[in-house]
């Protein structure tokens, strides 16, 4: 089930970030898109909880300002990557793909500095066991790099690598932060945070909108509504690959292209990732 929270989070992730950078004014238009979710996830949470005190105690915790910091940042790297490579997003989704086998690595590093709720991490057994698990899931991704390097179609490389790297570690808090304290109210947070970012980089931009385009971007709080549910079940290596696994997908039917070869190492990832997590989670 988390796969397919997971999938249907990054189609509607890729879709409206296709839909974004087309338009001339994207900053203002990314100012309305995270205001409006922002406000929807603070309207569901008052409707699903109580407004208790505990739920707030995330702004006494600095790993919260960190991720602020983080996710204001991949919006700007991912939005960039998309504008600067407008004709192959998929080739983008593919690059930060090299996520998921750096997240076992990181997670098994991280865990043990990082006070978190542990209910959910993978109880490895050794730094060994990580590696083989990481090495195994950088076997299977290889062939993206080889092809893509080889035929030099990668635009702005250090950009694509900073991506990778923000995203690595945006990927480990928030995935952690939502396990551990209110995902609708922590992100209502974040997500105000990022719409005045964007409404100061939007200050000579057109500020014309309309209701068809206001209605559009109800859909974005939904996204982390699915992506909190999937959250809640599985430790942050298997968000990893359910995620970047999802945005190949999405990526291959918005762009109309479906490479075979791209098709079993996906279904590879998701079998040999299938068989670690009934290994350490199950048996």
């Amino acid at each position: 089930m988390s796969f397919i929270y997971m999938f249907l989070s990054a189609f509607l992730e890729s879709f409206l970030y296709k839909k974004i950078n087309s338009y001339e004014n994207r900053n203002f238009q990314s100012f309305l898109m995270f205001l409006i979710s922002s406000i929807i996830l603070l309207i569901i949470y008052s409707f699903m909880y109580d407004f208790n005190k505990e739920d707030f105690s995330f702004i006494y915790e600095w790993k919260f300002y960190l991720l602020n910091l983080l996710e204001l940042f991949v919006f700007y790297l991912y939005r960039e990557n998309y504008h600067q490579n407008s004709d192959n997003y998929t080739m983008i989704n593919m690059f930060v793909f090299s996520t998921i086998y750096l997240m076992p690595i990181l997670a098994f590093f991280y865990n043990s500095i990082f006070i978190f709720n542990k209910n959910l991490d993978i109880q490895y057994d050794s730094f060994f066991e990580a590696t083989v698990f990481s090495f195994i899931l950088f076997a299977l991704t290889l062939f993206y790099y080889v092809d893509k390097i080889k035929n030099k179609k990668i635009k702005n490389l250090p950009l694509l690598l900073l991506l990778l790297f923000t995203l690595l570690n945006t990927m480990y808090f928030s995935v952690k932060i939502v396990q551990t304290y209110n995902g609708f109210l922590v992100y209502s947070f974040i997500q105000f945070l990022i719409a005045i970012n964007f409404f100061i980089l939007s200050r000579k931009e057109s500020k014309t909108i309309t209701l068809k385009k206001i209605l559009l971007y109800t859909v974005w709080p939904f996204i982390y509504f699915l992506y909190f549910i999937a959250a809640s079940l599985i430790a942050v290596e298997f968000i990893t690959i359910f995620k970047r696994v999802s945005q190949i997908i999405a990526a291959m039917i918005i762009d109309k292209k479906v490479i075979i070869k791209d098709a079993i190492l996906i279904a590879m990832i998701i079998f040999i990732s299938i068989l670690f997590y009934l290994y350490k989670v199950k048996i």
